[in-house]
């Protein structure tokens, strides 16, 4: 298979994310092994404690990425956006899911199934070089996403939390209650850091969403040093 006869397969994860930045046969290869795969808003790609059976890509839509914190608490880490891929860990891993998977709206996925990714590697084992660059990729999303939770004042974590969020209309589709969950914040700081963000214009609330009335001001906010 050339890469021509891949990148209508492929779609956009062809020209956005990970995989479009990897070798052509490689991108053919994958194009070959997988399949796309639609999931509704709040259904469950994988969840936590199952077994590893595949590697997905999204195309259209948004996935959200999360993670127990303890017994009760699943929180969210990250929103995926189309380009972005999940997965490989725990199956190169040979290991169980440790995160779990949702979709955030309606999605369309590509996934590698697992057992011909681990036959492909055994055949093609200069593959595994293409999977730890998604897994560098992956980890550093991670750290990032730790990084600012640690070291930003609530103001500033909330606007970059907004801007990596909003569509591109400027509109970012969560509830108060899902945002916050996702930003990693107190609900006291989640507050105040939104209360703030309205009372100077920069953002506004609708029905269901978060209206950003000025993306100048909004990415100010965001690499604010202190509240």
């Amino acid at each position: 298979m050339s890469n021509i006869d891949a990148e209508p397969k492929l779609g956009a994860l062809g020209r956005i994310g990970w995989m479009a930045e990897q070798p052509t046969d490689f991108q053919s290869r994958m194009a070959k092994l997988g399949r796309w795969m639609s999931f509704r808003r709040g259904q469950s790609v994988y969840a936590i404690g199952d077994e590893a059976d595949g590697i997905f890509g999204l195309g259209e839509g948004l996935l959200d990425v999360s993670v127990m914190l303890d017994s009760e608490r699943e929180v969210v880490l990250h929103r995926g956006t189309p380009g972005f891929w999940i997965g490989d860990a725990a199956l190169l891993g040979q290991s169980v899911r440790t995160l779990g998977v949702t979709a955030a709206n309606d999605c369309q996925v590509f996934k590698l199934p697992a057992s011909k990714v681990l036959r492909n590697l055994d055949e093609n084992p200069r593959d595994w070089m293409c999977f730890y660059r998604l897994s560098h990729i992956n980890v550093m999303v991670s750290l990032k996403t730790l990084g600012e939770v640690i070291s930003l004042p609530p103001r500033a974590l909330f606007a970059r939390a907004l801007l990596r969020l909003a569509t591109p209309e400027g509109q970012v589709r969560l509830t108060q209650e899902e945002l916050s969950r996702m930003v990693g914040m107190s609900r006291a700081s989640f507050r105040r850091a939104m209360a703030a963000l309205i009372d100077v214009g920069v953002i506004e609330l609708d029905y269901g969403a978060i209206l950003i009335r000025s993306l100048a001001a909004l990415e100010i906010e965001a690499r604010a040093a202190d509240d």
